[in-house]
C-alpha cells in the first residue's frame, strides 16, 4: 500500500481510490458491508485512513452509511441507474457535438486505438479486458473535449459512470455502438453522433439492469 512518504498524497486518498476501484470492478458488490477493521488488515494500514476513505466514498455516492449497520457499497435502484445513464448521456451528447467540430487526426488515432484494444479482447474472449477497454473509450472521448464546460461537468460524475459502464457481461454490442459513434465523429456527422450517444445510453441501462437484476 502506498504511503505519503512515497506518493506525496494523504494515505486516505490511496485507500479511497483502491476501494473505489474494487467497487467498480465488482470485487465489493452492491450491498456488501465495508468493514473498517477488515479492510485495514487487508491493506496493512491503520483504521484511521480507512475510516476517512469510507466517509469520502459515502460523499462520492459509492457507499452508504447505514447508521448502526455500518457502511456498505451503495446499491442503485433501477430508476437511479437509468437517471445516471441519462445524465451522462446528456453531457456526452453536448461534448460529442463539440468533438466533431474540433477533433484532430491525432485524436481520432487515439480513439481508434482504444476500439482496437476492445476488439482484440473480444476476439480473445477476455471479458474483463473488453469491458475495461469499452470503459476507456468513454474516457478517451471525454479527453477529446478537454477545456469545454461539458468535459468539466462530466468529470463530476465520471467515477460513477465508470461503475455504470462496467455493468455488462456482453461487450460486443457495446463495442459495436462505439465503432458506429467513432465513424460518425470521423465523418463529421454531429447529428448522427448525438443520436448514437442517446441510443447508447439506453443500451447501457439495459445491460446494467440485466447484470445487476433487482436491487433493494
Amino acid at each position: 500500500m502506498p504511503t505519503t512518504s512515497t506518493s506525496f498524497r494523504p494515505l486516505r486518498d490511496d485507500v479511497r481510490d483502491l476501494i473505489r476501484e474494487r467497487i467498480i470492478a465488482g470485487t465489493h458488490a452492491p450491498g456488501t458491508r465495508l468493514v473498517e477493521r477488515t479492510i485495514a488488515s487487508d491493506l496493512g494500514v491503520s483504521r484511521i485512513p480507512v475510516r476517512e476513505a469510507l466517509q469520502a466514498l459515502v460523499l462520492e455516492g459509492f457507499a452508504v452509511d447505514r447508521d448502526t449497520r455500518g457502511i456498505a457499497v451503495r446499491a442503485y435502484e433501477p430508476g437511479q441507474i437509468a437517471e445516471l445513464a441519462e445524465v451522462g448521456a446528456a453531457l456526452e451528447r453536448v461534448l460529442v457535438g463539440q468533438v466533431v467540430a474540433t477533433v484532430t487526426d491525432e485524436g481520432l488515432v487515439g480513439l481508434r486505438a482504444v476500439l482496437d484494444e476492445a476488439q482484440d479482447a473480444i476476439d480473445r474472449g477476455d471479458l474483463d479486458a473488453a469491458v475495461a477497454a469499452n470503459g476507456r473509450f468513454h474516457d478517451a472521448l471525454a479527453a477529446l473535449g478537454e477545456g469545454t464546460m461539458a468535459h468539466e461537468v462530466l468529470g463530476t460524475v465520471s467515477q460513477r459512470r465508470r461503475w455504470l459502464l462496467a455493468q455488462h457481461t456482453d461487450p460486443a454490442p457495446i463495442h459495436a455502438e462505439h465503432v458506429a459513434l467513432f465513424d460518425a465523429i470521423a465523418s463529421g456527422d454531429a447529428d448522427r453522433a448525438r443520436r448514437i450517444t442517446e441510443d447508447h445510453a439506453r443500451t447501457t441501462v439495459e445491460n446494467a439492469l440485466r447484470t445487476r437484476g433487482p436491487v433493494s
